[in-house]
């Protein structure tokens, strides 16, 4: 993060307030998912029929983990995000050191950096997808 002076005076406390109650629902929310998930799948250790039944059970259980993985790191971002929100730093872009937007983080409270920032990000990583030649083929790929 930048050592930026700048501060979050952009945020009323009431929208700081809003934005910290969403944060802790939906930190409630992938907890609880989580839990029910790692049930599940104790639940669903027992031997099935036969191999269609097996691999469509590996099929789910490989899914639900892959779910799971991404719901573990989306919760450790709203984790630190409501740890920033402390802060005044929180709502500052990490990038340039403007405000982000209420409506932006309303819409997105782990955004870190503003929206102009956050599209050229975008454009340089999709520049330099497209510009990655394939391992298998030795020529360029397109997209």
């Amino acid at each position: 993060m930048m050592g930026n002076s700048k501060t979050n005076k952009h945020l009323k406390k009431t929208q700081l307030k809003e934005l910290n109650e969403k944060v802790t629902a939906e930190i409630a929310r992938i907890q609880t998912k989580l839990s029910i998930n790692s049930s599940m799948l104790k639940v669903k250790d027992g031997t099935s029929g036969d191999e269609v039944d097996s691999a469509n059970e590996e099929l789910i259980r490989r899914s639900e983990l892959r779910f799971s993985t991404r719901e573990s790191l989306y919760l450790k971002k709203l984790q630190k995000t409501q740890d920033l929100m402390l802060s005044d730093e929180y709502g500052m872009c990490e990038e340039c050191g403007s405000e982000i937007s209420f409506t932006r983080l309303k819409a997105r409270p782990t955004s870190t950096m503003c929206i102009t920032c956050k599209e050229e990000s975008e454009r340089e990583e999709l520049q330099s997808f497209h510009g990655r030649k394939s391992k298998s083929y030795s020529s360029s790929m397109s997209v």
